[in-house]
C-alpha cells in the first residue's frame, strides 16, 4: 500500500496518508475514482493470497468534494460483487465509530451513553456481591465508553452528567446510599474505598496517554 505512492499528503510532515488499519478493520484514501479502484484492487490480491475475505456487508464508499458527500459509483472488486456507495443520511463504521464525512459525534455519544446504561443496569440487576458488582462495572461498561475518547469530542460536563447518572443508578439498585460519602466510592478497596472507577479520571487518563 505504501509503495503505491498516493492519498493525500499531511501538511505538518509532508508524508502521504493512503490507508488507516487497526487488525481487519481498513479505510483506504484516494484522491480520484482510479487511485481508488487501483488500491481495492491492491488489497483484492493479497486478501486473495491469504484466504481472506471481504466482508461486503461492513464495507462502504463514499466521496466527498468540499468537505460534503457527492454521488459516485458502486466500487467495483470483481465480476459479481461490489462495494456499494453510501446513502445520503447513512454511517459506516470504522473501529465501532459511526462516520459518514466525518464523525457523527452527537449521535455516537447518545448510542454510547445508551449501551453504557444497559450494560450498567443489567450489571447491577445481577445477583452478584457488591464488590463483584464493581468490577463487572469496570470491566463490562467503563470499557464502552473509554473505547471513544480522544475520538469522540466529548464535553466534560458531559462526562460528569455520565458520573453523576451512575451514582443515581447506584442508588437505585440499592448499591449506593444517598447521603454516603461520595469521595469513598472512588477510592481504591485496598485503601478502604469500594472501587469504583470514575468516568471523569478514566476520560482524563486517555487524553492524557493518547497527547503524549
Amino acid at each position: 500500500m505504501n509503495r503505491l505512492n498516493t492519498g493525500y499528503q499531511e501538511h505538518t510532515t509532508k508524508t502521504k496518508i493512503s490507508h488507516l488499519l487497526c487488525m481487519d478493520d481498513l479505510k483506504l484514501i484516494a484522491k480520484s475514482e482510479e487511485e481508488l479502484q487501483k488500491r481495492i484492487q491492491t488489497v483484492k490480491t493479497f486478501s486473495d493470497d491469504i484466504h481472506m475475505e471481504f466482508g461486503l456487508e461492513n464495507c462502504a464508499k463514499f466521496a466527498c468534494k468540499r468537505g460534503k458527500l457527492v454521488h459516485s459509483q458502486n466500487l467495483v472488486i470483481d465480476i459479481n460483487r461490489e462495494i456499494q456507495e453510501l446513502e445520503q443520511g447513512k454511517m459506516y463504521k470504522y473501529l465501532g465509530i459511526g462516520e459518514s464525512e466525518g464523525i457523527q459525534h452527537q449521535q455516537m455519544k447518545e448510542r454510547l451513553k445508551q449501551e453504557y446504561s444497559r450494560r450498567l443496569r443489567m450489571i447491577l440487576k445481577f445477583e452478584l456481591k457488591a464488590r463483584n458488582k464493581i468490577t463487572a462495572i469496570a470491566a463490562l461498561a467503563v470499557p464502552v465508553l473509554r473505547y471513544s475518547f480522544g475520538t469522540i469530542n466529548w464535553r466534560t460536563e458531559e462526562i460528569k452528567k455520565i458520573d453523576r447518572k451512575t451514582r443515581k443508578m447506584l442508588t437505585v439498585y440499592k448499591m449506593h446510599h444517598p447521603t454516603a460519602d461520595i469521595d469513598r466510592l472512588y477510592v481504591k478497596r485496598k485503601e478502604g474505598g469500594r472501587g469504583l472507577v470514575p468516568i471523569e479520571s478514566a476520560y482524563k487518563a486517555e487524553i492524557i496517554n493518547i497527547t503524549e
